[in-house]
């Protein structure tokens, strides 16, 4: 079958399978679950594997690992992630969430939809194959330690050459893609200052030595780490979102503590965030006759796209879609757990607009522009056909 017409074959596959696509969006919407809570999510899962005779594996407790096996030289992976967060739904959808207090508030309904899709619509081009295939559910991205780990460490990489895995982004224009080489996303660290001082009576502020006036300067102060410390022409996020202290309105308490988020691209920008944020702390709890301890968690590390395997698949995609559609965009300070991944195999993430009329991504107003479901079941199935695995370097030839 000459390519185009295999192309448009994919086509006509993603159209008879679309209002399934959808329907199992509208699903997984209905009943979202949390991170490694996704038993209902995950039979569904499996019960749409099973109607397409495609094998699989439960993994990490609720994740699924399903394959179409080619006896192929060159395995390639596609990655959706299942969980929902803890955000009470405004949508008013008719199929909004049933589970008070959670909701699909991310699109990780629609990336689960749509790689059922693709899957689906591979199986029926099986014979088409040059490459062998596995679909990556993976559970908990959202929540730390997060499911890539897990599913890493339970052997789902074993025999995979590339990776690949995508999300809907409502920041780029519909059906917009990008597909960037390097870093993509951040590190996405976390940190909790205590301060420690003396507590006392609101009225005599001079027997007290107060964490909360600390805690208020502190935070005017980190602000000025990304700001005055580091190169502007590098990245760096630190967010403080948490301040917890005090029980009432008359009391200086003897406790403060501060939460909060560091984002970058580099990991000597990390390094000096931490080092400068050591040096403020303590001389500023000094200053206020208190004490200060930081904990910093390295969660994720930052999402890094191999320049080799994305350069080809954005040749791909720049063929497959209408012209114009593949676009230059920016790394995100975002983060994702998906970045364990491609620290292990040369990896490439896509990330796919949406447009901006589908609210703010974890808002309980977000939704999606389900026209990009059938959109994306088509790109990535033809991205998998279209891999010219004889032409394409090999994995050991990537990390030379």
């Amino acid at each position: 079958m000459e390519k185009s017409e295999l192309l448009e074959k994919i086509k006509q596959e993603t159209a008879k399978v679309k209002d399934d696509v959808i329907a199992w969006r509208r699903h997984f919407h209905k009943y979202p679950e949390l991170g490694f809570e996704e038993y209902k999510t995950s039979e569904k899962i499996r019960s749409v594997l099973k109607k397409y005779e495609i094998p699989f594996k439960l993994k990490a407790k609720t994740g699924v690992v399903a394959g179409i096996d080619r006896k192929a030289g060159i395995t390639i992976g596609l990655r959706a992630d299942m969980d929902a967060l803890p955000v009470e739904e405004k949508t008013g959808l008719p199929f909004a969430s049933v589970n008070k207090g959670i909701m699909h508030a991310c699109g990780h309904d629609g990336h689960t939809a749509v790689l059922l899709g693709t899957a689906a619509v591979l199986k029926k081009l099986e014979k088409h194959l040059n490459v062998n295939v596995k679909f990556i559910f993976q559970p908990s991205e959202e929540k730390p330690p997060g499911g890539a780990p897990a599913m890493i460490k339970e052997g789902v990489l074993k025999g995979m050459d590339y990776l690949t895995g995508f999300h809907f982004f409502s920041d780029m224009p519909l059906y917009k893609v990008w597909i960037g080489k390097g870093p993509v996303m951040a590190n996405t660290d976390s940190f909790r200052i205590t301060i420690k001082g003396k507590g006392g009576h609101g009225s005599a502020p001079h027997l007290a030595k107060d964490p909360v006036i600390c805690a208020a300067c502190l935070v005017e102060n980190l602000q000025t780490i990304p700001s005055r410390c580091l190169d502007p022409m590098k990245a760096g996020v630190l967010s403080v979102c948490k301040i917890n202290g005090g029980s009432a309105f008359n009391i200086i308490p003897e406790t403060v503590e501060l939460e909060g988020t560091v984002r970058t691209l580099e990991n000597k920008i990390r390094e000096k965030i931490i080092e400068e944020m050591r040096l403020k702390i303590k001389k500023i709890c000094e200053s206020f006759g208190c004490k200060g301890e930081l904990e910093y968690n390295n969660y994720s590390p930052s999402c890094l796209n191999d320049a080799k395997l994305s350069e080809k698949l954005k040749g791909l995609a720049s063929a497959i879609l209408p012209a114009g559609n593949v676009i230059d965009y920016h790394p995100i300070m975002g983060g994702e757990d998906f970045a364990f991944f491609s620290q292990k195999v040369p990896s490439s993430y896509l990330f796919i607009g949406m447009g901006d009329k589908c609210g703010a991504h974890h808002s309980g107003n977000f939704t999606l522009d389900e026209r990009i479901l059938p959109y994306t079941v088509n790109l990535l199935s033809s991205l998998i056909i279209e891999f010219p695995y004889r032409e394409i370097v090999r994995r050991s030839e990537l990390q030379r």
